[in-house]
């Protein structure tokens, strides 16, 4: 049997094994520690792209419903990096992905772009209605405002009502209330049924999409990290050497270490030709050792990396 000698050398062994894996990695380290640390924000101000009614003023309401929040619409996705870095908001809230039409691509390069990071998830369902004034009828309806993917989203019900015609707007909830200020009753739009409450319009059809199990992700961003014993999804950003095998390395390191990869995401280098940054979502917590090892790797073996946040995941399911 082995004495109680032996179990104090394997363990003082793996404690110096666990140093000699951090030695380069103080940056890693830090960022993980002043995460730890960091409290979330009471009764907090938060940013989203949009206006009253747009499916991001719903993720953001949804997902601060109970932090006694004050909301804050801008017009671009940047405006909201801006905005963080400036302390003008606590919090932002952004798409990132949609089921149906894929990534916000915009939002992977404005990551890049900005030291934020995502503390948060919020999953929407997105249900397109038309809308139209009190006492309009679809039949004397001549056109219809939306955004182009909402009118994409609704081509079934297009098609079969020819004699609306399309007229694609900036986004669904100023299209609602471009309709409700027209008061032209051969006009509608297709949007929420916040934007119906919100604008004074009448919902002529529900539910006229064709995907109804499609939705939009969203992050939540913040200036600093907020990691809790919670926080159940990793999000990172790499580059790896242009050489044959890199990336296939690279993604060992997360296999051998037990760790799930969600999702991996490529972004072209702007300065360089045929070389890219890789966004990967994998499960875990920023607080395992096994994580950290793996990310460790990763650092090592990559030209650029980041940690783009450690937060709680929205696991909705859709009902269809």
């Amino acid at each position: 049997m082995m004495g109680e000698d032996h179990y104090y050398n394997i363990s003082e062994n793996l404690r110096i094994s666990i140093e000699n894996l951090y030695k380069n990695n103080e940056y890693l380290l830090k960022q993980i520690e002043e995460g730890i640390k960091e409290q979330a924000k009471e009764n907090p101000v938060v940013g989203f792209q949009g206006v009253q009614g747009s499916f991001g003023e719903e993720a953001a309401v949804t997902y601060f419903r109970n932090r006694k929040a004050h909301f804050l619409a801008h017009e671009e996705f940047e405006e909201i990096f801006d905005a963080l870095k400036s302390g003008e908001i606590d919090y932002g809230v952004v798409p990132i992905e949609n089921s149906s039409a894929g990534e916000v691509l915009e939002i992977y390069d404005l990551m890049i772009k900005h030291n934020i990071y995502i503390v948060g998830e919020q999953v929407i369902k997105i249900e397109q209605n038309l809308l139209g004034l009190k006492g309009a009828t679809i039949e004397g309806l001549r056109e219809v405002y939306s955004k182009t993917e909402a009118l994409s989203q609704s081509r079934s019900f297009l098609k079969a009502n020819k004699h609306i015609e399309e007229k694609p707007y900036v986004n669904t909830a100023l299209a609602s209330k471009f309709v409700a200020e027209t008061k032209d009753m051969t006009k509608a739009a297709i949007g929420s049924k916040r934007a119906a409450e919100l604008y004074g319009l009448e919902i002529l059809k529900e539910n006229i999409h064709f995907n109804h199990t499609n939705c939009t992700r969203f992050i939540v961003l913040a200036k600093n990290m907020n990691i809790t014993d919670g926080c159940d999804k990793i999000s990172i950003v790499f580059n790896t050497q242009h050489t044959s095998g890199a990336l296939y390395n690279i993604l060992g390191h997360f296999a051998y270490n037990g760790l799930n990869l969600l999702k991996i995401q490529s972004r072209p280098l702007q300065e360089k030709t045929w070389h890219y940054f890789f966004f990967a979502d994998l499960e875990g917590n920023l607080q395992d050792a096994n994580v950290l090892i793996a990310l460790g790797k990763v650092k090592e073996q990559s030209e650029y990396f980041k940690i783009l946040g450690n937060y709680k995941s929205c696991n909705q399911e859709v009902q269809v």
